[in-house]
């Protein structure tokens, strides 16, 4: 009797073990590719980072650390020495070689189709020069003081399992093999993606010995399935549900500050617009969004305060730039616009609409928490400064198809950067594609004021100058008003209890940032 006791307590001993090593995550992230330079957007980033490596990867607080790179040092202005971590292995067994960082680089711009290219990344390096299997010297066209931040967003893929292979060959999983924690096991567009642990990992052993990410993108369905066991953790907890996961002893919650902006672009390049007429739906003889007053006054209405408390539940913080100020790169010290109907009012009036005008704005209903109810407020918002204002919200896989062709005159969206620089270049500066600026400029405004502090800031090696100018930059952009930047969100997880979620500034939700009480 005794031994069968014993026989049985074992059994379930090592039962609990077997399922402490498994973890399933609810993620609202969907991946939509295995490729790892199709699409740069912080889903696919997401769960790429269990799969593939790269160079740097960038700390807590978005400083460039070495990863598949060891060191790395300027030789001068056009010059950058990079020496390469030894004894990495990819999936497939194939070593890591400078060979495959070459391949990376010209794979990267040659990838068809991509929605948002990471050659905004590459495309400054002129030439990658092999000086032996683990040391290269990469030459730019340019003085590149960011290089250490662009090495953070390139994933390494094998020169030799990735040769002539395509984004389709990726997403059946023939291509997709890298230097990761894990490796894949399945995927599911939309659905799932299952990974298990790489037992030849070169650093210290991961975690889990497999993980399955379901996308769950409804944010009811997705609490309910941690609720009911069916996952582990889930990110992107709604905000109205955190006082009640807080009580539940069962349960609990992690949060940080998100390196992402909530903004909201107005079309200020056209003479027309698509959906800014007069109130009665006739067209009007100028587009009043390229006032600059006029986009000053939508601001000074948006009272971000109250989005943050009543919409957000707190989980947020009033924004008055592209990245809060804590992050690199930002502008110390410089306020977000205070709620004034009065002062925007007689803006209006100045620039020649006291009357108003009517004006959509366009939203997401299924990417960013409460993205629907934020749009709805900020229209409430505008109407209560004289503007006939409606909404229409889309799911996320028309939207952003739509504002790409420039069918929206206003809309709200997300942008996230580990750098100020970025973010400026991408949503902000001219859309310049032999250059990689205004990546997601989806207006198509242009400042050459701008273009040009940012581009002189890109280019300069001296911190403190480079600094000062891409403040000046910063500064007179948002003085300008091309976007209104609403609030800077805050990532809420939850998770069983005995786990232990470590936000990350980036919007992120996989198994490298989860480990059990204890591990």
């Amino acid at each position: 009797m005794l031994l069968r006791r014993f026989t049985t307590l074992a059994l379930c001993l090592c039962a609990l073990s077997a399922t402490a090593q498994t973890l399933t995550l609810g993620t609202k992230l969907e991946l939509n590719t295995l490729d790892p330079h199709f699409f740069a957007a912080f889903p696919t980033g997401s769960s790429h980072e269990m799969l593939y490596e790269k160079l740097a990867v960038l700390d807590d607080k978005l400083v460039p650390r070495p990863q598949l790179a060891t060191a790395w040092k300027n030789l001068d202005n056009l010059t950058w020495e990079i020496k390469l971590r030894k004894g990495v292995v990819f999936h497939n067994g194939s070593p890591f070689t400078a060979d495959d960082v070459i391949f990376t680089w010209e794979r990267v711009p040659n990838v068809p189709n991509s929605p948002n290219s990471f050659s905004q990344f590459t495309r400054n390096v002129e030439k990658i020069i092999k000086l032996d299997d683990y040391t290269i010297q990469m030459k730019t066209s340019t003085p590149t003081p960011m290089l250490p931040n662009d090495l953070a967003n390139v994933y390494i893929v094998s020169a030799s399992a990735a040769k002539s292979m395509t984004t389709q060959d990726f997403n059946s999983g023939k291509a997709a093999i890298g230097t990761g924690q894990y490796k894949l096991v399945e995927w599911k567009n939309g659905e799932q993606l299952i990974v298990e642990r790489f037992d030849k990992y070169w650093g210290p052993k991961p975690t889990w010995a497999k993980v399955t990410e379901r996308v769950i993108a409804k944010d009811p369905t997705r609490l309910a399935a941690l609720l009911s066991g069916q996952v582990d953790a889930i990110d992107a907890v709604p905000s109205a549900d955190l006082a009640r996961i807080k009580s539940d002893g069962k349960f609990s919650l992690f949060r940080g500050p998100a390196a992402l902006v909530h903004y909201i672009a107005l079309d200020s390049a056209r003479d027309v617009s698509p959906f800014v007429t007069a109130k009665d739906g006739k067209p009007l003889d100028k587009n009043p969004l390229k006032d600059m007053r006029v986009r000053k006054a939508l601001s000074l209405a948006v009272n971000r305060a109250l989005i943050v408390q009543r919409i957000m539940d707190g989980s947020g913080i009033p924004a008055s730039q592209l990245l809060a100020e804590q992050f690199p790169g930002s502008l110390k010290g410089l306020k977000s616009d205070p709620f004034d109907l009065i002062k925007a009012q007689a803006l209006l009036k100045e620039a020649g609409w006291a009357d108003g005008f009517r004006i959509v704005l366009h939203a997401t209903n299924d990417r960013y928490p409460n993205d629907a109810s934020v749009a709805q407020a900020v229209a409430q918002m505008w109407t209560r400064l004289g503007l006939k204002a409606e909404v229409e919200t889309l799911p996320g896989s028309l939207f952003f198809s739509r504002a790409s062709k420039q069918d929206f005159s206003a809309f709200a969206a997300q942008y996230g950067a580990e750098e100020a620089a970025n973010s400026l270049r991408a949503l902000v500066a001219t859309t310049t594609p032999a250059k990689g600026f205004g990546t997601a400029n989806r207006t198509r405004y242009s400042n050459t004021v701008v273009d040009q502090l940012l581009g002189d800031a890109l280019q300069t090696m001296d911190d403190e100058r480079r600094d000062e100018l891409l403040g000046r930059g910063i500064r007179f952009a948002m003085n300008d008003q091309p976007l209104i930047p609403v609030f800077y969100p805050i990532f809420d997880f939850a998770a069983k209890k005995g786990l232990v979620v470590t936000p990350r500034a980036q919007r992120r939700f996989n198994a490298l940032m989860i480990k059990a009480v204890g591990k």
